[in-house]
């Protein structure tokens, strides 16, 4: 079937992480492949039904249809996982009004569960990032980030912690920190950038329901600048 060129978007690009999801009030989701229910990393384009697919445009053969990720279950207020509330990224940390902290009952979750806390779980790393001349001749680089999800205390992280996190790694602390990136831009006209970076900032607050994040990156947004 015939689709004309000007109804359809071609040549996006999926690294995994997320693309701004159409069907949420907010936030991104991850492109999921419909037949294998793998995160998608590759081109893709979407057609005029506002649905996505595998290639750099229709002619690309296979087309797979790609969705959306599902959005994570909330826990409701009366069920069971209580030490689960605590742990969960952009769930109300236990002890406000709705969710009362009782230690005894956090006491038989642990022992009914055999839940060890004895083991050493990996804390994320503070890292200091390098943008490589490449990132310079792009305009843009990614950093990465985590916060507590029962405080505002951020880190700047590598990828590969960001990616620990992200994969909820058995041997990391991924229960308590809610990871995510943000797109930076190095070079363009100053004010440009200062605006552009200040923007990502308060988009990113806004998602992630947190404040802090402009606070902890002390207002520079022309750090790794370059004219």
């Amino acid at each position: 079937m015939y689709i004309p060129k000007n109804k359809i978007v071609t040549n996006l690009y999926s690294d995994g992480r997320g693309i701004e999801n159409p069907n949420a009030k907010e936030g991104t989701s991850p492109l999921i492949n419909s037949q294998t229910g793998e995160i998608y990393v590759g081109y893709y384009w979407k057609d005029y039904k506002g649905k996505f697919y595998t290639g750099k445009n229709p002619n690309e053969k296979p087309t797979i249809e790609l969705i959306f990720s599902p959005p994570p279950q909330k826990i409701q207020p009366n069920s069971e996982p209580i030490v689960t509330a605590l742990y969960t990224p952009n769930f109300p940390v236990l002890g406000g009004e709705d969710y009362p902290y009782n230690e005894s009952l956090v006491e038989d979750y642990v022992n009914l569960k055999q839940i060890d806390f004895s083991q050493n779980f990996k804390i994320p790393p503070s890292y200091y990032p390098t943008p490589t001349e490449d990132d310079y001749n792009l305009g843009v680089f990614t950093r990465y980030f985590c916060v507590k999800i029962n405080e505002n205390s951020y880190l700047e992280i590598s990828k590969d912690t960001y990616d620990n996190l992200i994969q909820e790694k058995q041997d990391w602390a991924y229960e308590l920190y809610t990871p995510f990136w943000l797109q930076w831009t190095l070079t363009g006209e100053e004010k440009e950038v200062e605006l552009a970076n200040s923007n990502v900032i308060a988009i990113k607050e806004r998602r992630l329901k947190r404040r802090g994040l402009r606070e902890f990156l002390k207002g520079n947004y022309l750090k790794f600048y370059k004219p």
